[in-house]
């Protein structure tokens, strides 16, 4: 039970600045002010989204529809996989939760494919083999993913089908089934008359039912606690599926009532600085999630739930170019990867919500630097994304690339040399707390790119494990400070909890053309660091090309050296009083040899995600500190040779 609670704490959003936020309630509030019968032309509105799909996908041009029948003809003479018990239990005795969530995504995946080819070609040829699909997904004991059931009572085991949850999982299956639905029942009728009313019987089982019973699923949020992406991406999938199943009457006006207050968990939540602490490429579970939920309430009830005057909302959207670095390199804070760029419809969808050209044309640089591709993996995501693609299409593209961002309740700051370009410098710097969700402890961490490239890094995430959303977590090298360009402070490293956190964070202006972050991260460090303050500046100076970072600290005893760590994907170079980088000659960092020696070691990356981000090695750079002063300042520049 201990490792149950770790795990959901760990997955749970705790945000920076406001430390009671007033309840909101946008949502549940508007719904309930135009009372029932808000969805009294639901039967309608289905209709409406099959022909537009329908419609939408006969109007595709002929190579994307040969790529479709591509993907299908290889489905339909797909093997459909089994799924032990076996396999399920990977989980439980090796932590291991990629080989059956592989084999159970490569099932929905052939499904969609088929799906999409029947679309298409419309001769019926594919109805048998996508029968086949959605039996053998309807016959599974259960929709959540193994790393998911240690919420049941018997923890990680098989799935107690007699106590159903809801997880990320088994919300987006009940979506693709309610979708393949609405899409395909009169074909699917016609082939078995028992197939349409085992999908409704299932979703009511697995959906429907469990979502009106429990108050308990954590990322409800219904008890209290604050909430992460899961509650969008499981509120939102969830009523779609009502939305398109249901008719209306009592128990879809339960449903809505219910999910709408749950999701205003999320946004009563919410910094007022629309940021997402748990990064980029986990907006699109949340914030762009968000925005799907609000679009299909306001289209399914033809208007009357609009809550296009709400600024937090349209916050949330531009956070995505905020953190935009260089074309598909991102901020990636926390777990966040550090090449993604978001799904194009749901920035999009804010764009339009917010009538902000902007967010609209960072829609369509994204999906021109996806090659304008639709997906086509899943088929909800495709028909979402068509639903806008001749939209996003007709908008010039443009990212953005703002001068510079605060995120003042995040405690997130980014610069760079240039507005609207890539050249020279970039910076992303961030205070915050050390509970945060999908937490690294890395308080003070900043980020250096040049020329769109990276210098100065951080890591990321690894492959997500058993050990990952676990008390064990901090044994992880890539979640540790040591890991981060942070110090280590009398030899000691950071810690993890909310008490653990920045303070007097703070961005200055003290000249043209320069822009100064600082934070004092000395609450970050346990007692046993001995610390009394270590305010950490970084000057970003645009005209010089270069950052200057100054660590001003105090001790209340000397115990150990510090260390200034700095992780670079480079290999690096010392020379006198510069480390440079030869695989990317012109920039070095510059560091006084009074106060530092200086060590390079090489990580070898045994983990896909790390070599996908870094390739094989990465290194650190390691600055030691020669003095025991007990107040001092260390200096140190990043610049463009001159």
């Amino acid at each position: 039970m201990k490792r149950i609670i770790a795990s959901i704490l760990m997955m749970s959003c705790v945000w920076t600045g406001k430390a009671q936020l007033p309840e909101k309630n946008w949502l549940s509030t508007a719904y309930q002010a135009n009372g029932q019968g808000v969805f009294k032309n639901l039967g309608l509105w289905q209709n409406q989204q099959r022909e537009e799909a329908l419609s939408k996908i006969a109007g595709l041009e002929d190579s994307v529809k040969t790529k479709i029948l591509k993907h299908a003809e290889i489905a339909n003479q797909y093997t459909w996989p089994s799924l032990p018990a076996s396999l399920y239990l990977d989980y439980k005795f090796t932590g291991t939760r990629i080989n059956y969530e592989n084999l159970q995504s490569e099932r929905r995946k052939m499904l969609s494919n088929l799906v999409l080819g029947e679309l298409v070609q419309n001769q019926g040829r594919f109805i048998p083999q996508i029968v086949n699909g959605l039996w053998l997904i309807l016959e599974e004991s259960t929709w959540v993913a193994p790393a998911h059931i240690v919420v049941q009572k018997e923890g990680a085991d098989l799935p107690n089908i007699q106590n159903p949850y809801i997880d990320l999982n088994a919300s987006r299956t009940g979506a693709t089934v309610a979708v393949i639905y609405n899409l395909l029942s009169p074909k699917l009728g016609k082939y078995s008359k028992v197939i349409n009313s085992r999908i409704e019987y299932e979703l009511n089982r697995r959906i429907f039912q469990p979502y009106l019973k429990y108050d308990t699923f954590w990322w409800m949020g219904l008890k209290g606690n604050t909430v992460n992406n899961w509650n969008t991406f499981n509120n939102t999938n969830c009523m779609q599926t009502a939305l398109l199943m249901l008719k209306p009457g009592d128990s879809l006006e339960q449903f809505s009532k219910k999910l709408l207050l749950s999701a205003d968990q999320f946004i009563n939540h919410y910094p007022d600085d629309g940021g997402c602490d748990e990064g980029p490429s986990y907006w699109d579970m949340a914030g762009g999630k968000l925005i799907r939920l609000l679009s299909l309430m306001n289209s399914a009830s033809e208007g009357q739930l609009n809550w296009s005057d709400k600024e937090l909302l349209h916050r949330m959207g531009t956070y995505t170019y905020k953190m935009q670095i260089a074309n598909n390199n991102m901020v990636n804070f926390a777990d966040a990867f550090s090449k993604y760029l978001q799904n194009p419809e749901s920035v999009y969808r804010y764009g339009k919500l917010f009538h902000d050209e902007t967010l609209k044309a960072y829609a369509s640089f994204i999906l021109n630097y996806k090659k304008a591709e639709i997906p086509l993996d899943d088929v909800n995501e495709f028909v979402q994304t068509l639903q806008v693609y001749d939209e996003i299409k007709q908008v010039s593209p443009k990212a953005p690339y703002p001068l510079e961002e605060v995120l003042p309740d995040l405690q997130v700051f980014t610069a760079r040399s240039k507005k609207g370009s890539t050249d020279g410098l970039f910076l992303a710097a961030k205070g915050g707390n050390n509970a945060e969700s999908h937490n690294h402890n890395d308080i003070g961490n900043f980020i250096v790119y040049a020329d769109g490239k990276p210098l100065l890094i951080d890591a990321g995430v690894g492959t997500y494990t058993a050990k990952t959303f676990s008390s064990k977590r901090y044994e992880l090298w890539n979640v540790q400070s040591q890991w981060h360009n942070c110090p280590g402070i009398n030899g000691i490293d950071q810690m993890d909890g909310k008490k653990f956190a920045a303070t007097d964070f703070k961005v200055d202006h003290p000249a043209s053309g320069e822009t100064t972050f600082s934070v004092n991260i000395a609450g970050a460090y346990p007692e046993t660091a001995q610390v009394k303050s270590w305010i950490r500046s970084l000057q970003f100076n645009r005209s010089g090309n270069e950052i200057n970072l100054s660590e001003d600290f105090e001790l209340k005893r000397f115990v150990k050296e510090n260390i200034l760590n700095f992780i670079s994907p480079l290999k690096m170079k010392l020379e006198g009083e510069r480390i440079l980088f030869p695989e990317f000659p012109g920039y070095s960092i510059i560091y006084n040899p009074e106060q530092f020696s200086v060590q390079i070691e090489t990580k070898l990356m045994d983990d896909d995600r790390f070599k996908k981000a870094w390739g094989n090695e990465i290194y650190r750079l390691r600055f030691i500190s020669k003095g025991k002063g007990l107040k001092g300042k260390y200096i140190l520049k990043i610049r463009k040779d001159r």
